[in-house]
C-alpha cells in the first residue's frame, strides 16, 4: 500500500514535471529537482509538491543503459547521489544457521508411567489401613492395607485345595493379589480372613479414597502412588522451532526461583500443535532422586536444537505485493530491480529464501519501500507481471 501510495503522488506531478523538464533542456535553461524525489522538477527557488524540500541544480549524467538494449532486465535507475538520501542500504543473500538456542517455558508434572493405582476387584471391607494420608510415602514391599472379602477368601481356599493346578495362581493375581502375599499364603496354608496387599513399588501417596472399616465394591478406587524419583517436563515450543529437535537432544532448565540449573533430555515430542499459541507440548525427562524438585513447579528451558545453514536475508528486506514475495536487487551503479522470492521459515530476524536468489547477490535491506515506489513508477514490477502472465499463458497453451 505503502508503494501504491508514492507511485499515484508521483504520478500525479510526473506528466507536468517531465515536459516542463524537457521544455527547459531544450531551451539550454538548467533544470532543478528534488533530492528526495528527483522526478520532481522545477524552477530555481521552487520547493517540492510532496516532502517540501527545496529544489536543486540537476547535475547532468553520461549516457546509461537506459537507453540501450544491453539494460539489465526488469531493471530501473536511481541516481547514485540520492540513493543515501533515500535511506537505502544494502545487505549480501548468505546462509544463516536456524536453531540455535530455542527457548521455551515448560512445567514440572508427574511421570504418570510411575503411577500405580489400587482399584479392588473383589467387593469388601478395608480392616486396615498402614497408610491413612495423602503424602505418605512408602517403599515397595511395604503393607499398605489389608482386605476382608468373602470371594477372595473363596479364591484363597480354591488356591490350597488345587495348588498343583497350573491356573490357580493366576486367580489370586486376577483378584490384585501379588507374588508375596501369595508366598505367604502357601506357607501358612489357610486362607486369609484379612488378606494383605502390598506396595507394587516405592512411592507416595497422591489419593486416598478409604478409611478403615469402610466398604469398597468391585472395582472401586482405593489409593493411587506416585514414584517422584523420575518427573516430566512440558516444554511449549514455537511451531517454527520444532523442526530443529528431536528425541533424545539435550536441553538445559532452570529454576527462576533459584536459578539452578538440571540437564535433561527430550522423551517425547506431540504430534499435534496447539493452534491458539502456536506451539507444540514437547515432553522431557527430569531426574529427581532426592525429591528436590517439585511438581508443578516452572522452569525456563534451553534446547540446544540441529543447527542447519540455509539461505536467508533479513526479514525487513522482503516486500509482500499480489504476486508474492519479493526483494529489491542492487545491480551496483545505481540500478535495481524487483525479484520474486520463496520464502521459508522466519527466526532471529532472518527469513530463508528457497527460490529466487543466490548467495552472495546484494540486496536492499532498508529504504526498499522508496525503491519499490519507483519500481512501480518506472514499470518494474509491471513488466515482471506481464512476464510472468506470459509465461502462465504460454504454460496453460502447452
Amino acid at each position: 500500500m505503502r508503494a501504491l501510495f508514492f507511485s499515484l503522488i508521483l504520478l500525479a506531478f510526473l506528466p507536468f514535471n517531465m515536459a516542463s523538464a524537457a521544455n527547459d533542456a531544450a531551451a539550454g535553461q538548467q533544470v532543478y529537482i528534488c533530492p528526495m524525489h528527483p522526478h520532481i522538477t522545477g524552477a530555481e527557488g521552487d520547493t517540492c509538491p510532496i516532502c517540501g524540500m527545496a529544489l536543486v541544480p540537476k547535475v547532468e549524467e553520461a549516457p546509461t543503459h537506459e537507453s540501450h538494449t544491453d539494460k539489465p532486465k526488469e531493471a530501473f535507475k536511481i541516481d547514485p547521489a540520492y540513493i543515501q538520501m533515500l535511506g537505502v542500504k544494502t545487505d549480501v543473500v548468505r546462509h544463516h544457521k536456524f536453531g540455535q538456542d530455542i527457548r521455551a517455558f515448560g512445567q514440572i508434572v508427574p511421570n504418570t508411567r510411575l503411577e500405580y493405582a489400587y482399584d479392588m476387584r473383589a467387593k469388601g471391607w478395608i480392616v486396615d489401613l498402614a497408610v491413612d494420608a495423602i503424602g505418605d510415602t512408602v517403599n515397595k514391599g511395604d503393607l499398605l492395607f489389608t482386605y476382608y472379602s468373602p470371594d477372595l477368601m473363596n479364591a484363597q481356599s480354591d488356591f490350597l485345595i488345587g495348588a498343583k493346578v497350573g491356573n490357580a495362581a493366576q486367580r489370586l493375581r486376577l483378584f490384585g493379589m501379588d507374588d508375596k502375599a501369595i508366598a505367604e499364603l502357601t506357607k501358612r496354608g489357610k486362607f486369609f480372613e484379612e488378606t494383605p496387599f502390598y506396595a507394587p513399588e516405592s512411592g507416595t501417596v497422591t489419593m486416598l479414597n478409604v478409611r478403615k472399616g469402610g466398604h469398597v465394591n468391585e472395582g472401586g478406587s482405593v489409593l493411587k502412588l506416585q514414584d517422584f524419583s523420575t518427573l516430566w517436563v512440558n516444554a511449549d515450543v514455537p511451531l517454527r522451532d520444532v523442526q530443529f529437535l528431536a528425541v533424545g537432544a539435550a536441553a538445559t532448565l532452570t529454576l527462576p526461583e533459584t536459578g539452578v540449573t538440571y540437564q535433561s533430555t527430550i522423551d517425547f515430542i506431540h504430534p499435534v500443535n496447539d493452534p491458539q499459541s502456536r506451539t507444540v507440548p514437547v515432553r522431557l525427562l527430569l531426574d529427581n532422586p532426592d525429591g528436590t524438585l517439585k511438581a508443578n513447579s516452572y522452569v525456563d528451558v534451553v534446547f540446544t536444537g540441529t543447527q542447519k545453514s540455509r539461505l536467508a536475508v533479513p526479514s525487513e528486506a522482503v516486500l509482500y505485493g499480489k504476486m508474492g514475495a519479493y526483494v529489491i536487487e542492487d545491480l551496483s551503479d545505481g540500478y535495481f530491480r524487483p525479484v520474486m522470492v520463496e520464502t521459508g521459515i522466519t527466526a532471529a530476524g532472518m527469513t530463508e529464501i528457497t527460490k529466487g536468489l543466490s548467495h552472495g547477490q546484494n540486496i536492499v535491506r532498508t529504504g526498499q519501500f522508496m525503491l519499490d515506489a519507483e519500481s512501480n513508477l518506472k514499470g518494474g514490477m509491471a513488466q515482471m507481471d506481464h512476464d510472468m502472465t506470459k509465461e502462465g499463458e504460454q504454460g496453460h497453451a502447452h
